[in-house]
C-alpha cells in the first residue's frame, strides 16, 4: 500500500512541473539550454550570429560586420569576421575583434590586396565554442595611381606664382589630396613646398607663395589616392627680380621745340609700377633726375610730349618705370630738333657741322630734289651759259648770303650750302658706301658716331636734259674759283669715285643744305 501511494505523487509533480517548463522554453533564453533529464541541469550550447553584406569595398579595405542573435546561454565573449582568400574562414585566418555580447557590430576589413576574391564570414564565441555566420564573397578593386597634369605657371611676381593641374583619373580609388610641390632643385615632391587644394578628380588652381626674388623653381602639380602619389610633369619658372621691363617708342613729331615720343612697360618686375614716362638730355644715357614726363602708371603703351627743347639739338631720350624695387630704363633714342622745319644729322665730325637729311627740293633722303646754276637760288627750265646769273661775275663765297644761297634763301633760318672745305672734311672723315634706297643709286655716308645721310646720284642739268641721274652725283659747294669766274667748286661721284672739282657754273647740280 505504502509503495502505491508515492508512485501517485511522482506522477502529480510531474504533471505540474512540465507546464511551467514549456512556459519557460518559450519566453526566455533558456530555451538554448540543454536540460539534463537526469539531474535537469540546463546546459548552454554555441552563440548564433548571421554576416552582413560586404560594402565601402577599396583596393585594400572593406566594411563587413554581423549580428549576434542569441548568445547560446553563455556570454559571448569574441565576435567579429573572419576573411581569407579561399572559402570558409575561421578565426585561425585574419580576423577582426569587435566587442563581446549580443547585437549588431561593424568590423574594418583591412590589409587587403588590389584585385583579389576574398571570403567573409561573421563569427561569436562562448564558453561552448565559436560559431559562424553564412559566408559572403568581395572582390577589392583595381587600383592604380591617379593621373595628373601639370598647369602651366603665371602671375609670377617676386615673391608669389600661381599654377594648379587636373586630375584626369584617380586611378579606381578616390584622390583624398591634390596640389602642387616647388623646390629649387628638380624633381620637387610632397615632403617639399606644397599645397593642399581639395580633392578629387577635375582641375584646380595653386597658389605658391613665400619664394625668393630672381629664383629659379621646380614645380609639379601631385594627386594622392589609396595606393600612392604620383606627379605631373615639371615646370619651372623665375620669380621676378623686381625691375620693370620697358622699351622705348621711336620719336615723331619733331619740331624745333618739341618732340613725342613713349614707351612700353612690358613687365612690372613684380610689383606695381607706380610711374612711367620719358627723360631726356643733351648728354647721354638721361635719367629723371633731370628733364622728364610723368604719363601714368602699370604696364602698357603710353606716349610722351617733349616741351621746351632748343632748335637745332641733338637729343637722348629714354623711357621709364619706377616700382618699389627702383627705377629701369629702357634703351635710349637720339634725336635732332628741326632747323627751320628741316631735319639734320649730327655726324660727330671736328667742325660739329649738322648735315641735312635731304636735299633742297626733296621731301626725303633718296628724292633727287631742285637743281640750281651756282649762285642761283631758283630753278629754271634750261641750264645754259647764256642765262647764268653769276657767269664771269666776281663773287666771294656764297655760303649763307640769301642773294646766291639756294640753302639759305628757301630754307631759311641757319641752314646754307657747305664750302669745299666742309665736303672735304666729309670726304675724309667718313664712310662711304655706293648703296641703293628709296629705288635710287647713291651712297651712304657714315660718321664717326654711326650717324649717316644719304646722297642720292641726282645726276645734272644742262639745257633742258638731265644727264647721268642714277650713275652719277654732283653738289654744289659755296666755294668759287678764284682762278677763274666761270667755275665753282663741286663735289662729285660715281660708284667707282668720290671727291671734289672745279665746273662750270651753269650746270644745274644738287644742293645740300648744312647748319653750324
Amino acid at each position: 500500500m505504502k509503495r502505491k501511494v508515492i508512485y501517485k505523487v511522482n506522477i502529480m509533480a510531474l504533471l505540474v512541473f512540465l507546464p511551467v517548463m514549456l512556459f519557460m522554453c518559450k519566453n526566455s533564453k533558456y530555451s538554448d539550454f540543454i536540460i539534463n533529464d537526469a539531474e535537469g541541469i540546463q546546459e548552454p550550447i554555441t552563440p548564433t550570429v548571421t554576416t552582413n553584406e560586404v560594402t565601402d569595398i577599396t583596393i585594400t579595405s572593406a566594411i563587413c560586420g554581423g549580428n549576434v542573435t542569441a548568445d547560446g546561454g553563455a556570454e559571448v565573449t569574441a565576435r567579429g569576421v573572419c576573411w581569407s582568400t579561399s572559402q570558409n574562414p575561421t578565426i585561425t585566418d585574419s580576423l577582426t575583434t569587435d566587442s563581446i555580447g549580443l547585437g549588431s557590430f561593424t568590423s574594418s576589413i583591412t590589409g587587403l590586396s588590389a584585385g583579389a576574391t576574398y571570403y567573409v564570414r561573421a563569427y561569436a564565441t562562448n564558453e561552448v565554442g565559436t560559431v559562424y555566420g553564412e559566408e559572403k564573397r568581395f572582390t577589392t578593386k583595381y587600383g592604380f595611381v591617379a593621373e595628373i597634369v601639370t598647369n602651366e605657371v603665371s602671375d609670377i611676381t617676386i615673391t608669389t606664382a600661381k599654377c594648379g593641374g587636373n586630375v584626369i583619373n584617380d586611378g579606381g580609388t578616390e584622390v583624398t589630396a591634390r596640389g602642387v610641390c616647388w623646390s629649387t632643385s628638380e624633381n620637387p615632391t610632397i615632403t617639399d613646398c606644397h599645397t593642399t587644394d581639395g580633392n578629387g578628380t577635375g582641375s584646380f588652381t595653386s597658389n605658391i607663395t613665400g619664394l625668393t626674388k630672381g629664383i629659379t623653381y621646380y614645380v609639379r602639380a601631385y594627386a594622392t589616392n589609396e595606393v600612392g602619389t604620383v606627379y605631373g610633369e615639371e615646370k619651372t619658372f623665375t620669380t621676378k627680380d623686381g625691375i620693370a621691363e620697358i622699351t622705348t617708342n621711336n620719336v615723331t613729331g619733331i619740331t624745333e621745340t618739341t618732340a613725342v615720343c613713349g614707351g612700353e612697360v612690358t613687365d612690372d618686375g613684380g610689383a606695381e609700377v607706380t610711374a612711367r614716362g620719358l627723360c631726356w638730355s643733351t648728354s647721354e644715357n638721361p635719367t629723371i633726375a633731370g628733364s622728364h614726363t610723368t604719363d601714368g602708371s602699370g604696364t602698357g603703351s603710353y606716349t610722351s610730349n617733349m616741351t621746351g627743347l632748343d632748335a637745332g639739338t641733338v637729343y637722348y631720350v629714354r623711357a621709364y618705370a619706377t616700382n618699389s624695387e627702383g627705377t629701369s630704363y629702357g634703351s635710349q633714342k637720339s634725336f635732332s630738333t628741326k632747323i627751320n622745319g628741316h631735319d639734320f644729322v649730327d655726324l660727330d665730325l671736328p667742325s660739329g657741322l649738322k648735315w641735312a637729311t635731304c636735299n633742297v627740293g626733296a621731301k626725303s633722303s633718296s628724292e633727287y630734289g631742285n637743281y640750281y646754276a651756282w649762285g642761283e637760288i631758283e630753278t629754271k627750265e634750261s641750264y645754259t651759259q647764256q642765262n647764268c646769273v653769276t657767269w664771269e661775275q666776281e663773287i666771294g663765297d656764297i655760303s649763307g648770303n640769301p642773294q646766291y644761297d639756294a640753302a639759305r634763301a628757301n630754307w631759311g633760318g641757319t641752314w646754307r650750302m657747305p664750302t669745299e672745305v666742309e665736303f672735304r672734311e666729309l670726304l675724309n672723315y667718313c664712310t662711304w658706301t655706293w648703296t641703293i634706297e628709296g629705288g635710287n643709286n647713291g651712297y651712304r655716308v657714315i660718321g664717326p658716331n654711326g650717324n649717316s645721310i644719304f646722297l642720292p646720284a641726282a645726276g645734272y642739268r644742262y639745257g633742258t636734259s638731265l644727264y647721268y641721274a642714277g650713275s652719277y652725283g654732283g653738289y654744289w659747294c659755296s666755294t668759287p674759283n678764284e682762278s677763274s669766274t666761270q667755275s665753282a667748286c663741286s663735289l662729285y661721284f660715281n660708284s667707282d669715285d668720290h671727291d671734289t672739282n672745279w665746273y662750270s657754273r651753269f650746270y644745274g647740280r644738287s644742293v645740300r643744305p648744312v647748319s653750324d
